[in-house]
């Protein structure tokens, strides 16, 4: 009996030990589950940053605070003041008008265009107008000459007695034309036969012909 007392004895000294062993294994898992708890119970975001400030720290590096989208103030854009819309309303009517002399500089443009080629249209008439007139004038030239020329041989052919009274009928003008496309000596007869009058008269407008052209002659052919 006094030996199994003895045998009992240490076994209860143990017993007080591995009671206090297993309270702090509690409180030590307690511990544990409180603090999963809480990392749990963070937001996801709050995580990452305290991820990111250990990582920051374990790096050696100054944790970098995280930008609060609360204090983060918005960009505003302010209305122009009023000599900014006065100064975009003077360009704003400057473009307007550069725009309008363009416009009328274009219209113009047009309009002189539209008559230059008028004018050169016109220009180009009058030019086949004129060539038509010379050609007509040069085939009357040519007639007429061709008909003094018959009348001249007529007169030439009559005697002097008999064709001074029908010469001196004609125009001067005619008479000077004949008698420049006649003879010398044919036209010495017929003046001869002529009154002194008429023969008087047909001299002078001879020598008139012989003499140079006046200054408003020579200007007049030059234009």
């Amino acid at each position: 009996m006094a030996h199994m007392e003895q045998a009992m004895e240490p076994r209860v000294k143990l017993l007080p030990l591995l009671i206090l062993v297993a309270a702090a294994s509690f409180a030590l898992r307690a511990v544990d589950i409180y603090a999963g708890l809480s990392v749990l119970t963070q937001p996801v975001e709050a995580q990452d940053d305290q991820e990111s400030r250990q990582e920051g720290e374990a790096a050696g590096a100054e944790p970098v605070e995280a930008a609060d989208p609360a204090r983060q103030e918005p960009i505003v854009i302010g209305l122009p003041s009023n000599e900014e819309l006065e100064l975009i309303t003077q360009l704003r009517e400057r473009r307007e008008m550069l725009d309008r002399r363009e416009q009328s500089l274009d219209l113009q443009t047009q309009l002189l265009a539209s008559t230059e080629k008028r004018i050169n249209d016109k220009i180009v008439q009058l030019e086949v107008l004129e060539a038509r007139i010379k050609d007509h004038l040069r085939l009357f030239e040519e007639r007429e000459a061709a008909q003094l020329q018959s009348i001249v041989q007529v007169y030439e052919k009559m005697k002097a007695k008999e064709a001074a009274p029908r010469f001196e009928a004609l125009n001067l003008q005619v008479q000077l034309d004949l008698v420049t496309r006649m003879k010398p000596s044919k036209v010495a007869d017929l003046m001869s036969q002529m009154t002194p009058a008429a023969a008087s008269r047909l001299t002078t407008e001879l020598a008139t012909l012989a003499q140079p052209p006046s200054l408003e002659e020579v200007q007049g052919g030059g234009r």
